[in-house]
C-alpha cells in the first residue's frame, strides 16, 4: 500500500505542486489548507506523514504540530521560511521531527521524507495494546482482535485521549480539551457523558471489566494495563 502523506500547505500553488511531486513519486496525497482542515484528516484516516507549513494563513503551525501530538506520533516534517536557531527549536520542542526551508528544492524534500517514513519504520510500530483493543496511532483506528471498530471521530479521540493517559485520572475538562479544542467552551458536560457512554458500550468488557473507568468528581480513567508493540 502506498504512503500517505498529508500536505498542510495554505498556498495553493505550493500544495499542487507538492501533490504532483509526490504522487509521481508514489505517494498517496491528501491536502489541507488550514488546521482544521487537516485536524479533521489526522481524525478521519490518519497518515503516515504529515508535511505541515509554519505559517497557515491565521492558523499557527506549532499549535497545529502539538495538536496532533496529543494523540499520533506520526512523522511531521515543517516547512519554513525561516531557518533561524530560535524557529528550528520552536519546531522541535513542539514535536516536528525535520524542516525544510523555503525555498526548497523537491530533491532533497524527497530524500527527506523517505529518511524519516525509513527511520519511522525501524522505531515502534506505534501500536498501543490494552485488553483485547489496539490503538494505531498512526492511522488513527481502534481494533479488536484486529477487527477495525466503527466509532466516531469524536469517540476514537476519546479513547486516544484515556490509552495514551492511562497512568492517570482525566479531568472532565481536560477531555473537553483534547477532544474537542477550541470548541470546549460550547460543549457541556452532558455531550462528554454521553459520547462516554457510547464509546464504553462500543469497546465492550475484558473479563467483565469495562475499560473507562468513571471517577465522580473528577473526570475518568483507563482501566487496563497499556502496552507499546
Amino acid at each position: 500500500m502506498n504512503k500517505h502523506i498529508l500536505v498542510t500547505e495554505d498556498d495553493k500553488n505550493v500544495a499542487d505542486g507538492l501533490r504532483e511531486i509526490l504522487e509521481s513519486d508514489g505517494y498517496t496525497v491528501s491536502c489541507a489548507d488550514c488546521a482544521s482542515a487537516a485536524m479533521q484528516t489526522m481524525r478521519d484516516g490518519g497518515a503516515d506523514l504529515v508535511i505541515l507549513d509554519v505559517r497557515l494563513g491565521q492558523d499557527d503551525g506549532y499549535e497545529l504540530c502539538r495538536r496532533i501530538r496529543e494523540f499520533s506520533n506520526v512523522p511531521i516534517l515543517f516547512l519554513t521560511a525561516c531557518s533561524s536557531e530560535i524557529e528550528l527549536v520552536r519546531g522541535f520542542r513542539a514535536g516536528g521531527d525535520d524542516y525544510v526551508a523555503k525555498p526548497f528544492r523537491m530533491h532533497e524534500l524527497l530524500v527527506r521524507i523517505e529518511a524519516l517514513l525509513r527511520r519511522t519504520s525501524k522505531k515502534s510500530s506505534g501500536v498501543l495494546r490494552t485488553g483485547e483493543l489496539s490503538y494505531d496511532s498512526a492511522s488513527c483506528r481502534i481494533r479488536r482482535k484486529g477487527n477495525v471498530l466503527e466509532l466516531t471521530a469524536t469517540e476514537t479521540k476519546l479513547a486516544a485521549a484515556l490509552i495514551t493517559h492511562s497512568k492517570q485520572t482525566v479531568s472532565r475538562e481536560e477531555l473537553l480539551y483534547l477532544v474537542w479544542d477550541k470548541d470546549s467552551a460550547f460543549v457541556d458536560a452532558n455531550t462528554l457523558s454521553v459520547n462516554i457512554s457510547r464509546l464504553r458500550d462500543k469497546l465492550g468488557k475484558v473479563n467483565g471489566k469495562p475499560y473507562i473507568e468513571t471517577v465522580r468528581g473528577i473526570g475518568y480513567r483507563w482501566t487496563l494495563p497499556v502496552t507499546e508493540q
